[in-house]
């Protein structure tokens, strides 16, 4: 297994990816789509990249890494480390599928959490936004395109927040779940008591989390929270890897994070000839 031995060397591996790997000649594929959503009542765009060499008749079809946030390029981030390290003999081709925000507030917020709008509470959009991608973005994706069944979701700030609400909802839908820089605040109760119901059910294989060492202090606390909590409640055949990157902003960290992610994830996994 691959290991950091200091923040230096991941810092630098996010130069070379954000860098190198952005002028190499590895390259996805786009095959964006728009999906119609009943349950959300509207229409959402999503961002695909297929690898470079991706084949509709791969008989052993593809992972996928599942993202929001498609306007901050994390999505560009992962399609091109991913085809690198597929280069590298380090990890198998994967289909790469970001979902384009709408309304990120309310969509990343938890059904049992409420804000104040206009003068009244209104509850997040969380339980619906979830349902659109179990019941809609999935099912759909996996007839569009070649997948194996595999499954990663990213995240990082807000978003990171919404993965792990996810993960104390469906750990199942996820073999991997990756959490960087979670923005979890005053929401992140009940979230927690969840957690520590639904570990005792269905769980995924892997789950990383990582904060920047130069982060504001909530951030820093929210990572706390959630680490301690995962250690806590986690069982044991569960993967998970935490990791502060010293010198790392809010900014940058889920960049810094995903290399680091997708190689320590996929290091056990043979890749096919």
């Amino acid at each position: 297994m691959f290991k950091f031995s200091t923040s230096f060397v991941k810092i630098f591996l996010f130069c070379l990816v954000s860098g190198a790997v952005f002028a190499s000649s590895v390259s996805a594929q786009q095959d964006n789509f728009s999906i119609e959503s009943e349950i959300l009542q509207e229409t959402r765009e999503i961002v695909v990249h297929l690898p470079e060499n991706y084949d509709p008749k791969n008989k052993d079809g593809y992972p996928v890494i599942y993202m929001l946030d498609a306007d901050h390029e994390d999505d560009e981030i992962a399609a091109r480390t991913a085809g690198e390290y597929h280069k590298a003999k380090m990890m198998p081709e994967v289909i790469v599928i970001a979902i384009n925000n709408i309304r990120r507030g309310m969509d990343f917020l938890p059904h049992f959490n409420s804000v104040e709008r206009d003068g009244k509470q209104v509850f997040g959009n969380g339980g619906k936004f979830l349902a659109f991608i179990k019941n809609e973005l999935i099912p759909f994706s996996n007839k569009k395109f070649r997948t194996n069944g595999r499954r990663v979701f990213f995240g990082t700030s807000w978003a990171g927040q919404f993965v792990t609400y996810t993960l104390s909802q469906s750990p199942e839908l996820f073999d991997a779940y990756f959490i960087t820089s979670p923005s979890i605040g005053k929401h992140g109760d009940q979230t927690f008591s969840e957690l520590k119901l639904v570990f005792k059910q269905d769980l995924p294989a892997f789950i990383y989390v990582s904060v920047g060492g130069n982060e504001q202090p909530s951030f820093k606390t929210d990572y706390d929270r959630l680490t301690t909590s995962l250690k806590q409640h986690l069982p044991a055949q569960v993967k998970l890897h935490l990791e502060i990157n010293n010198g790392a902003t809010h900014e940058n960290n889920g960049a810094i994070s995903l290399p680091a992610a997708l190689k320590l994830y996929f290091s056990t996994t043979p890749v096919a000839p």
